[in-house]
């Protein structure tokens, strides 16, 4: 298959992928992928949190992909709450004091880092933007 050619379908006997771009089913060999920096791509592998992997049928719908996040600001904040969120859903309900030293022990962040996301976290949580009152 050429990889320039947006057209083409899935093959028989693999279990296809979907285009990010067009949404059409392309066997995983076919595929292009590019990983790109994104601040809002947590995953449940720790080690490729910050990126995000883009999936195409072809090349032209992969770069269309990777402009539209060349442009996106990458922005700590939103990557650690995205963590801490994660950090919480699974250690589950526990007391403050020890939720707390457990988040810092999975997520390796700071006190700072994790003050900086619950911030990040309070004055995007809310449509109209933070509070001035």
């Amino acid at each position: 298959m050429d990889r320039s050619d947006c057209g083409a379908g899935p093959g028989s006997g693999e279990v296809p992928e979907l285009c990010d771009a067009c949404g059409r089913l392309v066997p995983v060999r076919h595929l292009v992928m590019l990983r790109v920096p994104d601040s809002s791509a947590v995953s449940g592998d720790a080690r490729f949190d910050g990126e995000r992997l883009l999936r195409a049928c072809c090349d032209a719908h992969l770069i269309a992909l990777a402009v539209g996040y060349q442009h996106r600001p990458f922005v700590p904040e939103e990557l650690w709450s995205g963590q801490i969120t994660r950090a919480v859903r699974l250690l589950g309900p526990l007391g403050w004091e020890e939720m707390y030293d457990r988040l810092i022990a999975m997520t390796g962040l700071g006190e700072e880092q994790v003050m900086r996301a619950v911030a990040w976290q309070e004055e995007h949580r809310h449509p109209s933007g933070p509070s001035t009152g």
